[in-house]
């Protein structure tokens, strides 16, 4: 494994994400404490993540078609800028909220770039062997991020405010970019210089004739979604236990981090390759199999802790899943196509995402959690039981 080069992209990383995690955490609870009003909280955030769907359909064909190390140090640059001129503006007491809004999107577009770049790169700078321990490292890193990030960042806007925070994310972006500058990535020879529709379109082709990547490409919808589902109903499980909903909600989120923790870690040390499609669909059949426990195992209302170890289990599944799947489609994606793939893979997940939440958020309403829950664990099931099957068909690298 290249080490050096993926540390450097590792702690670059780790860095900037949960630097991130600091900011938004800040900037929501500042737009909801300024403005009084959660829709334009959830603006803010829906401001951020439209571009990422929209932009990643067509971004990853800039990254198949320009140098990629410039793409990510360029984007991580352009975002640093955006959160400076954000805590500058906040320190002035120019920031309106179009602005904020403005600054969300910008750092949308940034990322739809910088996304698919970086699962890109990885199979260019470690063996073919060690993609699926460095895949897991990346997923350690956005776990540990996910759970430094917000309690890091409710300490310090209690104790030294937003522009504290807003300033610190804005270094890390640069911190980031320079971990980035010593980085070794091979560059990929251009054969071609067809116009970028022509180039567009050979990537929905690529990726619409390979029968195996496309059942890929619908279990990442499956898993996106139903983190979504599962990000709704956790608050609704807290506030029905005994005791305080909020604290609850604390336990069950702590363990849903620890989970997807614990999980990429063990998979850092150990290698799954040749394992990668088997374990994929018996990720996300687990996934749907703990569903069916929450949902018609008896509930035991009385306690949180059967719940802590459920969706700790289900957090560790998503890891399992969510590691092997990006190493397959590095495996399966020649190297000038990977932009445009993991483009669309994000496309896909973040849309598939805030589509859970708006679906779950309108079902959960008839208080029937339990069994929704329940009854998504079995669709869960039967999608990837149907998905296996078709994937492993002698035929599946046959075009359609």
């Amino acid at each position: 494994m290249g080490h050096k080069n993926l540390n450097l992209l590792l702690f670059g990383q780790l860095v900037s994400q949960t630097g991130d995690k600091l900011y938004m955490l800040a900037l929501s609870f500042m737009v909801l404490e300024t403005t009084g009003s959660a829709a334009q909280m959830g603006m803010v955030l829906f401001a951020g993540m439209l571009p990422v769907v929209a932009a990643g359909f067509f971004s990853g064909v800039v990254v198949d078609r320009v140098d990629r190390k410039t793409i990510i140090i360029v984007t991580d640059i352009l975002r640093g800028i955006i959160v400076a001129v954000v805590s500058f503006l906040y320190v002035r007491g120019s920031l309106t909220f179009g602005l904020i809004l403005l600054s969300q999107v910008l750092l949308g577009l940034s990322s739809a770039f910088f996304n698919p770049a970086i699962p890109a790169v990885i199979p260019m700078i470690v063996a073919k062997d060690d993609l699926s321990r460095a895949n897991a490292k990346t997923q350690f890193v956005a776990g540990f991020a996910n759970i430094a990030g917000p309690a890091l960042g409710g300490i310090m806007v209690v104790r030294y405010g937003y522009f504290v925070v807003f300033a610190l994310n804005a270094v890390s972006f640069f911190v980031s970019a320079l971990f980035e500058l010593f980085l070794k990535i091979p560059a990929i020879e251009i054969t071609t210089r067809e116009s970028f529709a022509v180039a567009f379109k050979e990537g929905y082709r690529y990726i619409y004739t390979d029968r195996k990547l496309l059942i890929i490409l619908l279990m990442v919808f499956v898993i996106h979604f139903f983190v979504g589902s599962i990000e709704v109903a956790i608050p609704v499980i807290a506030e029905n236990l005994p005791g305080s909903g909020p604290g609850n909600l604390g336990c069950l989120q702590a363990a849903f981090g620890a989970g997807a923790v614990i999980m990429a870690l063990l998979l850092s040390r150990v290698s799954i390759n040749g394992r990668e499609a088997s374990l994929l669909f018996r990720a996300v059949a687990g996934i749907g199999l703990l569903l069916v426990v929450m949902g018609f195992g008896g509930h035991p209302a009385h306690s949180l802790k059967p719940y802590l170890i459920l969706f700790l289990l289900v957090s560790a599944a998503i890891i399992l899943a969510g590691t092997s799947f990006q190493s397959l489609i590095q495996m399966k994606t020649a190297p000038e196509m990977t932009g445009r793939v993991f483009g669309f893979v994000g496309s896909v997940g973040n849309f598939a995402i805030p589509l859970a939440m708006l679906v779950y958020g309108f079902l959960l309403e008839f208080d029937r959690t339990h069994f929704t829950l329940g009854l998504s664990g079995l669709m869960i099931i039967l999608v990837t039981v149907l998905a296996a099957m078709i994937y492993r068909r002698k035929d599946a690298l046959v075009a359609v």
